[in-house]
């Protein structure tokens, strides 16, 4: 009995100085996969396919909290191989709705409404849009969240106007919505002021809101709202003759987003990306701009630095390398190479926020040109190692 409780004191006592050892080995062992893992950039945009692994109901994220959360996985399934130091850049679609009416009031101005405004009695019309806003104000004082009024109304910018746009009410203030004149509804190919149905609407629009904005410098991605009119039964008695079962004309809300060369329905959804680094083996959300020296960056360094290093800057400026070795009379050590990235981040970029990372790729000569790479973060205000 005494043997066997010897022998089992012997086998608890291997098994217990026998962990830590092999800790150790696990760890080297990860460390070892995670050295010999790819290192490279990553640059996708998400498909339906994608929002549906991720266990989503539609093709976009609620927010960029909600794509932070589960993008991490996502580059870890479908990019096991990618290791520390890696990038991913992933654009996705995020849900972004604009407002549009819930209730409609049509309405044009009398002459009793400019009679009651000393600014718009004399003439009987608006030559301000601050009028327009007073107007509708003490005209509508109790409206209902998302309700859209189509104004009829005249207006003076050099000579007669009657204009017919939409002002949306919209947690307590009006946004103006412009709409469309008879001449544009004619132009469009419709024989009355509205179009038959909304799909028609969706195919002409774009067309008037290019001419509309011609003068305007757009970007791809600005986004324009419209009002435009269906004929349709009249469910709401807008018209206010006590029937719901005629037909009359209804005002809509839509945005159009403008795509680089024309407009297109707006389909309440906005683009955006996220950067990801590995760091570890962990995607994490990052900030990290990825970057390699250009000729031009190699002359700022030289030019900026010559009257402090004078051997080594007239040296990368000739050849567009950095020399580290550091038997060399232009010899660019560890700390005059940070000092360099900072003369080349400053003048990439003067107003970079504190926080934000670069990576920096750069030709280095060791008797051999080699591209290296620099880790750097801002830090009050100044670019330093990102450890």
């Amino acid at each position: 009995m005494k043997n066997i409780f010897y022998y089992l004191a012997i086998f608890l006592g291997l098994a217990l100085t026998s962990c830590e050892p092999m800790e150790d080995i696990h760890d080297e062992v990860n460390s070892k996969l995670d050295n010999e893992r790819a290192v490279g950039d990553i640059t996708y945009t998400l498909t339906e396919d994608d929002y549906d692994d991720l266990g989503l109901n539609f093709p976009n994220f609620n927010s960029v909290d909600d794509a932070k959360s589960l993008l991490p996985e996502f580059l870890a399934d479908n990019y096991p191989n990618y290791g520390s130091k890696s990038s991913a850049n992933i654009t996705f679609d995020i849900y972004a709705p604009l407002p549009t009416e819930r209730s409609l009031i049509v309405y044009e101005v009398t002459t009793e409404d400019y009679d009651a405004n000393e600014e718009t009695e004399r003439f009987d019309n608006f030559d301000d849009e601050d009028q327009i806003f007073d107007f509708l104000e003490g005209k509508f004082p109790d409206l209902e969240n998302r309700t859209l009024v189509s104004l009829t109304y005249e207006f003076y910018d050099g000579r007669p106007n009657t204009f017919n746009n939409g002002f949306l009410f919209v947690d307590g203030e009006f946004t103006m919505i412009p709409g469309l004149s008879d001449e544009e509804y004619n132009l469009l190919g419709e024989r009355f002021s509205n179009f038959s149905n909304e799909d028609e609407a969706d195919e002409k629009l774009p067309l008037i809101l290019k001419e509309k904005y011609k003068f305007e410098n757009l970007e791809a991605g600005d986004i324009k709202p419209i009002m435009f009119k269906l004929f349709v039964t009249d469910e709401d008695d807008v018209d206010g003759d006590g029937s719901t079962t005629d037909r009359t004309t209804y005002s809509y809300v839509k945005y159009f987003v403008y795509n680089g060369s024309s407009f297109e329905p707006y389909g309440n959804t906005l683009s955006q990306s996220i950067q990801f680094g590995n760091i570890d083996g962990v995607w994490i959300p990052d900030n990290t701009i990825r970057y390699t020296l250009a000729g031009s960056d190699y002359s700022v360094v030289s030019s900026t630095l010559m009257d402090v290093y004078a051997g080594p800057a007239n040296n990368v400026g000739r050849f567009q390398s950095f020399d580290v070795r550091s038997s060399s009379s232009n010899y660019w050590n560890p700390s005059m190479l940070i000092e360099a990235m900072n003369v080349v981040l400053d003048n990439l970029m003067p107003n970079a926020e504190e926080g934000q990372q670069y990576v920096i790729t750069f030709a280095a000569y060791n008797g051999a040109v080699v591209n290296q790479e620099l880790s750097l973060i801002k830090l009050n205000g100044e670019w330093i190692i990102n450890e």
